[in-house]
């Protein structure tokens, strides 16, 4: 609205500004047509009364005669430089109404070329505002475009944060797992190797034991042999002074 009363405003000033234009210069048109009509009524009425003209003419210009009708001759002659010279000023000033009507009808035309420039400016002005009114909605369609695009990098960011949350996590679990994982290998590792050591300990010791009990059977059988031996040869068996000592292993 306020752009509609602008254009209104500067297309009134510049009405108010060749209407002024116009009539200052035909005021001065009319000025010079006057002191031309007024020039050409006192000669006129000059001519008619026979008074002398105020005009002197250049000196020089009049013949002397001499002789018969010499005062009509003068006169006549008196009347015709001063027509000659009222003509040669009405030429001069007609020149110069010739001059400002060219001047007027120069500025009438650049007025008229302003006035079909600003008609054709007026005309295209709906145009104008409807492109205006089209640039305002495709500027809003803009600004709402670049609050979604804004609204979605403010989600994009947040979603980047998360995945980089959630990959730090996912490597602590990958790490935790790796260091269990290498643990469990090394219990798993030592586990194997004390229980192997273990079977071979105890396989040692049942070694032992079996020894101990080889040597105990041979010691109870060589004992025994020799106390069936004294039975049969004496029909008695002594009774033994010591029992067998029981080997430090078992």
């Amino acid at each position: 609205c306020s752009n509609d009363y602008r254009i209104k405003t500067n297309s009134a000033e510049k009405f108010v500004c060749i209407d002024l234009t116009i009539s200052g210069m035909f005021e001065s048109l009319r000025k010079n047509i006057q002191s031309v009509q007024d020039g050409i009524t006192a000669g006129l009425q000059r001519l008619s009364s026979g008074a002398p003209t105020p005009t002197t003419p250049p000196e020089g210009s009049l013949p002397h005669l001499e002789g018969g009708g010499t005062d009509l001759l003068t006169m006549y002659q008196s009347q015709w430089a001063t027509m000659h010279h009222m003509a040669v000023q009405n030429a001069t000033a007609a020149e110069a109404v010739a001059g400002s009507i060219s001047e007027l009808c120069e500025e009438c035309e650049s007025q008229h070329s302003q006035l079909l420039e600003l008609r054709s400016l007026l005309a295209h002005l709906p145009n104008i505002m409807a492109q205006l009114h089209s640039s305002l909605s495709t500027i809003g369609c803009v600004r709402n475009s670049l609050e979604e695009v804004e609204t979605g990098l403010l989600d994009l960011e947040d979603t980047i944060e998360e995945a980089a949350a959630q990959e730090q996590i996912l490597d602590m679990k990958m790490r935790v797992t790796i260091k269990r994982e290498n643990r469990q290998h090394k219990y798993n590792m030592l586990h194997n190797e004390l229980s192997h050591q273990h079977k071979e300990r105890m396989a040692a010791v049942e070694r032992a034991q079996e020894g101990c009990r080889r040597d105990r059977r041979e010691a109870f059988t060589e004992r025994f042999q020799d106390d069936l031996l004294e039975y049969k040869t004496k029909g008695c068996i002594n009774k033994p002074s010591s029992a067998v000592p029981a080997s430090s292993d078992l």
